[in-house]
């Protein structure tokens, strides 16, 4: 009596788990970079679409890749090598030194199968331990960061004025609440209900990076006081944000979600905590990259939650480069007002 199928592919998978980046490094010649889950915006190895490829587990070859889908290991065996999925399962047991068993009476099958069915479970057992403890070690080094944070800023001076990234940005530090440390400008930031969660380090060449380990999903800072006012901006950026502040001339309230991954969870935060005011996301327009990241981003955010959606235009800032409200407000010698 032969292996089902069903069986044969739980105990290779059962036997592959774990291994998928020695796996896919040997049957599909992947390289270091393109297994190791840190790393991102790297082409995929199959499609080649660039910044689209992210490789999330080796636990069970879980892929990222906006181009020609996610998957797990045996979906990028298939794609690699244009197979169907029995011969990626073949492949994989001839790497891990399986055969297909035969089996001389049924009792000895379903033995076979329980013992199987044992090993899956335990599998997903000690990947839940596994997921348990990640998590745990994730908030721990979040919290740690959350203290750092208020350190740094209560030992943080005002901003210099001629900070040289506020001089290209033509953002005065005071009206903004701006604080430093050595060279580089504190950006605090915030998660839902105000609490201070992570900071923003941004040096006079403009790089920016945040603490180690800390919290960066639905974070953002906000400008403007504690009462809600007419209108309320959504920006990717913190500079967009200044400079959409006091182009507001200081009376609206603006969240800076520090990043396009935040803009929709950026907006329902803004939207519970300004029911009667007008939410307007201020897109950053990409057009100089594929799909226009930054204005997709922003429609999605408003469309999310009912608001509106603003472009920076007229700004001329050259082939190959986006424009946003920071360089709308520059291209203006930092003069021009918020018309909405």
């Amino acid at each position: 009596m032969k292996e089902r199928f069903s069986d044969y592919k739980d105990r290779v998978g059962s036997l592959a788990y774990g291994n998928w980046a020695d796996i896919l490094q040997s049957v599909c010649g992947l390289t270091d970079r393109e297994v190791t889950p840190s790393k991102s915006g790297i082409p995929c190895p199959h499609c080649g679409g660039v910044d689209r490829y992210e490789f999330k587990s080796p636990e069970n070859g879980y892929y990222l890749c906006r181009g020609c889908k996610p998957g797990d290991g045996f979906s990028m065996i298939m794609k690699i090598h244009g197979e169907r999925f029995p011969d990626a399962i073949d492949r994989v047991a001839r790497y891990l030194g399986i055969e297909k068993n035969t089996y001389r009476t049924t009792a000895e099958a379903r033995v076979e199968q329980e013992r199987i069915s044992r090993m899956l479970e335990a599998n997903k057992t000690k990947r839940e331990q596994q997921q348990e403890q990640l998590e745990a070690e994730r908030l721990k080094r979040q919290e740690q960061a959350a203290r750092a944070a208020a350190v740094f800023l209560e030992y943080a001076r005002p901003a210099d004025p001629g900070h040289p990234y506020l001089t290209r940005k033509m953002l005065p530090p005071e009206p903004l609440g701006v604080v430093q440390s050595g060279e580089e400008l504190l950006i605090p930031l915030f998660e839902k209900g105000y609490r201070l969660v992570n900071l923003e380090k941004i040096n006079p060449k403009g790089g920016k990076r945040g603490l180690e380990g800390g919290q960066r999903k639905g974070v953002y800072h906000r400008f403007g006081g504690d009462v809600p006012t007419r209108v309320v901006y959504i920006s990717e950026g913190w500079a967009t944000g200044a400079s959409l502040y006091l182009m507001g001339q200081q009376k609206v309230r603006v969240y800076a979600a520090m990043g396009k991954g935040n803009l929709e969870a950026v907006a329902r935060i803004a939207l519970e905590e300004n029911r009667e005011s007008a939410i307007v996301v201020a897109a950053d327009n990409d057009k100089h990259k594929p799909n226009n990241p930054g204005l997709t981003k922003a429609k999605q955010a408003a469309e999310a939650i009912g608001g509106d959606l603003v472009l920076p235009l007229g700004v001329d800032t050259g082939p190959g480069e986006g424009v946003d409200f920071s360089d709308y407000f520059v291209a203006s010698g930092g003069k021009c007002h918020v018309l909405y």
